[in-house]
């Protein structure tokens, strides 16, 4: 009795695991195509819209198993169901049943997925940073008038900003708790007043919008779901609108958008050269290098492009839309087993 009762369990939790990868494709798909068809090009739209399948299988996919037994059912399944993956089993490849490979392949492309980004992260936090000094007078001087500037435009809080003395440019936001600006004197010697001005805008637009806590979060749902590749696509999208939107609002805050594509720009191709080399053990690392770096390049020109195309139009009735889509995507996916 023991044995067949861990079999049937093995079976329920290889069918939830299943029903989750698919359920978020499903949605990912769907919302996909809502943006594209009603040429949703506002970041801040964009980002809502894709919320609701990145938040389908943290909220709604366990709701669905948890408060509707019913769907377990064979007559659910045979009856009212629009499709079933149960059924791919009748279905071998190399002598195992479809929905025994779809459920592999996906959950490893997924766990792929998420790899590509946790082991250069993991690799980076190995170097040491180096750690926040007193900015010389010049560099404080460069840093004030910038600031001063953002504070006379805008009525936000001054942010705390961090000086590193490196020659590698590099400007970004830091910390959860004591969020913060991190520039680099190389930054400050590359970059103009008014570039200079529209990074920190940047930057700061991050910091409002508390996205350094945000990403941790996601990052977190993302390893929590290594197993879900749609659930990992969608959460780099999101990121990659994250970018988008944090450029409208500094182009907004600093009021100068070829300011912002130009520093842009020139951070792009002033760090693309010192990007370290990949490593030789790792797999495919040569193939996949100058692939990637061009990947890098293309999103920079998409996001100078769009700030020198102006800001984009919001569509009418944002909140109704993503409600709509939020249902219509819960309504279809209580049908899919």
């Amino acid at each position: 009795m023991e044995a067949p009762r861990r079999c049937m369990e093995s079976a329920r939790w290889a069918d939830i695991l299943a029903q989750a990868i698919f359920h978020t494709l499903v949605a990912a798909l769907f919302v996909e195509a809502l943006v594209r068809s009603w040429r949703v090009n506002d970041p801040g739209q964009r980002i809502a819209l894709r919320l609701t399948a990145l938040g389908y299988p943290l909220v709604v996919f366990p709701a669905l198993v948890t408060l509707f037994p019913l769907r377990a059912e064979e007559r659910f399944r045979d009856g009212l169901a629009l499709f079933s993956g149960r059924r791919w089993e009748d279905v071998t490849v190399l002598g195992h049943g479809l929905f025994e490979v779809f459920v592999l392949g996906l959950a490893g492309l997924g766990a792929v997925l998420l790899l590509m980004d946790l082991v250069p992260m993991a690799w980076r936090r190995r170097t040491p940073r180096p750690r926040p000094v007193a900015p010389d007078p010049r560099s404080a001087a460069a840093l004030e008038a910038a600031l001063s500037d953002l504070g006379a435009r805008t009525r936000l809080r001054r942010p705390e900003v961090q000086f590193v003395d490196g020659e590698t440019p590099a400007i970004f936001c830091t910390g959860v708790r004591t969020p913060a600006i991190v520039v680099s004197r190389g930054a400050l010697r590359l970059l103009d007043a008014d570039e200079l001005r529209a990074a920190l805008a940047h930057e700061l637009s991050h910091l409002v919008r508390r996205d350094p806590a945000a990403s941790w979060g996601v990052f977190a749902a993302r390893v929590l779901l290594f197993f879900n590749p749609a659930f990992q696509v969608v959460s780099r999208t999101i990121a990659r609108d994250a970018e988008w939107l944090a450029d409208e609002r500094a182009a907004e805050l600093s009021g100068d958008r070829l300011a912002l594509a130009s520093g842009l720009l020139k951070l792009h191709r002033a760090t693309l050269g010192r990007r370290p080399a990949a490593r030789r053990t790792l797999p495919l690392a040569g193939a996949l290098s100058e692939p990637l770096a061009r990947v890098r390049s293309r999103d920079v020109e998409v996001r100078c492009r769009r700030l020198l195309d102006g800001p984009a139009p919001r569509l009418p009735f944002g909140a109704a839309r993503v409600a709509l889509a939020g249902i219509a995507v819960t309504a279809l996916l209580f049908f899919v087993v």
